[in-house]
């Protein structure tokens, strides 16, 4: 059978890498805990609420205002498994907390008015918000938004949340957004498809190969392209309707170089939990960086046309490699064998001495939020929603994972290696402050992600767009992330 359970074969993607000579697989954290295991392990760590003179927890609803409410309510539409493990948790915040999850299904731009009259007449709105990350930063930075660091007994740094994305965030020592798997981000992650046909014909290693071998840089992507559309790359002039090219892109000028950028594992605003929010790297440090981009992007195998014409081209057998979200993998996987011609890849590394690759996550990824009319709730009351917090991104961390996970290999994966390539794709998701806030505050943008993407998209002076916009992003920070 080409579908089969998602235990079996993890466990033959781990057959598969101990048969295979001189050849250095990376690891993965493989799906092992099952859900109940980890709610037995959490009934005792996670913190406690009040409970009444007969020791009885009271019921109390927890109201969650999002535009997408399959992320904490088992819907039809939703996958088998990720609904179970939204089901699983929800059953479990109602035993350990007497937590009744209520949606308020509602759009960003009406959340906004809402909250606004809510906060200016000192009323309850909803105990916790979960929007994309860019509008939730607009809630954010019009001060709607409260500090989660100053709920009770919290601590972003504990093992409850995602270590990786957790504190990456923070407002220096404020905590406004929490991003978390729970959030359902994965589909949300920016990879790398390629034709099986054009790619792995070409004599070289196959890029999952490489991938899997710590091997999958900017550099084999750039001699794999070229090798795969030889022709268009010495051509002085490509013809855009028959040609092949080595490379494309669905999100492409001012968005195609900062997911190039988050690919390296740089990071142009770093360490901002309880730390003052500045620039983190030099000029020279960025450019350098840069520059590797610029001769992998800038070259004859580029497909200069975007969005669906890019992704016409791909599944025209056009381009060798083509970048767009992980959700394009349901359309492209549409159940005929057609699908099975594709691949999907990590964004490749820097070099090989990178830690790990890295899929810059969008910012239409949902994170959680808290309102600011908690600031106004009983301690009782905001020690319940930091608790419920704390334990739906505990149990949703692990589960939600292997849920997703589990949910590919049943209905879209066909073999061993393509369940390594989307293990790996979604423990390299990466969120990034600047392209964060600076979707939504141009004082960020400018310094940092418009200066990259100006420099490799049109060859803007680097320096420049850094040092003129530096100051007005030192005042934003030192007046707003203190």
């Amino acid at each position: 059978m080409k579908k089969i359970i998602a235990i079996l074969l993890v466990a033959l993607t781990l057959i598969f890498a101990i048969g295979c000579e001189n050849v250095e697989y990376i690891e993965t954290s493989q799906p092992s805990e099952s859900s109940q295991s980890i709610y037995e392990e959490l009934e005792s760590q996670l913190p406690s609420i009040e409970v009444d003179e007969n020791g009885i927890i009271k019921e109390q609803t927890f109201t969650i205002a999002t535009d997408e409410p399959s992320i904490f309510y088992n819907e039809e539409t939703a996958s088998g498994s990720v609904s179970k493990a939204v089901e699983e948790r929800n059953t479990f915040l109602w035993d350990k907390y007497g937590a009744k999850i209520e949606i308020k299904e509602i759009s960003a731009s009406r959340l906004t008015n809402e909250l606004k009259s809510a906060v200016e007449s000192g009323t309850e709105y909803c105990d916790l918000i979960c929007l994309s990350a860019k509008n939730s930063a607009k809630l954010a930075t019009s001060g709607l938004l409260f500090d989660m660091n100053t709920l009770p007994n919290f601590n972003v740094e504990s093992a409850y949340f995602d270590e990786n994305n957790a504190k990456t965030l923070a407002t220096n020592s404020s905590l406004y957004l929490l991003p978390d798997p729970t959030a359902q981000y994965y589909d949300e992650l920016n990879v790398l498809y390629f034709s099986r046909e054009l790619v792995n014909n070409i004599g070289g290693k196959d890029p999952e190969s490489l991938v899997m071998q710590g091997k999958w840089t900017w550099d084999a992507f750039n001699e794999t392209a070229r090798a795969a559309a030889p022709a268009v790359y010495k051509k002085s002039s490509a013809d855009i309707e028959t040609d092949v090219f080595g490379f494309g892109m669905y999100y492409g000028e001012g968005t195609y170089p900062i997911i190039m950028w988050g690919s390296t594992g740089q990071k142009l605003v770093t360490d901002t939990y309880k730390n003052p929010v500045k620039l983190s790297l030099s000029v020279d440090q960025i450019s350098e960086v840069c520059q590797k981009l610029v001769k992998v992007y800038n070259t004859r195998g580029k497909f200069p046309l975007e969005a669906n014409d890019a992704m016409k081209a791909f599944t025209n057998g056009r381009l060798a490699f083509f970048s767009n979200k992980l959700s394009y993998f349901y359309a492209l996987r549409d159940g005929t064998q057609k699908g099975s011609e594709y691949g999907v890849l990590p964004m490749p590394k820097y070099s090989e001495e990178q830690n790990g690759y890295n899929c810059l996550v969008s910012t239409d990824a949902h994170v959680f939020a808290i309102p600011k009319t908690l600031e106004n709730a009983s301690e009782e009351r905001k020690n319940f929603v930091s608790a419920v917090l704390q334990a739906t991104c505990a149990a949703g961390r692990k589960t939600i994972h292997d849920a997703y996970l589990a949910h590919f290999i049943g209905q879209y994966l066909n073999n061993n290696k393509e369940t390594v390539m989307l293990q790996t794709i979604i423990d390299s998701a990466t969120f990034d402050f600047a392209h964060v806030f600076g979707s939504v505050v141009s004082e960020i943008r400018r310094p940092t992600t418009t200066a990259v993407a100006d420099y490799i998209d049109f060859g803007s002076a680097l320096g420049t767009s850094v040092s003129r916009a530096e100051a007005g992003f030192n005042k934003y920070c030192e007046e707003n992330f203190k």
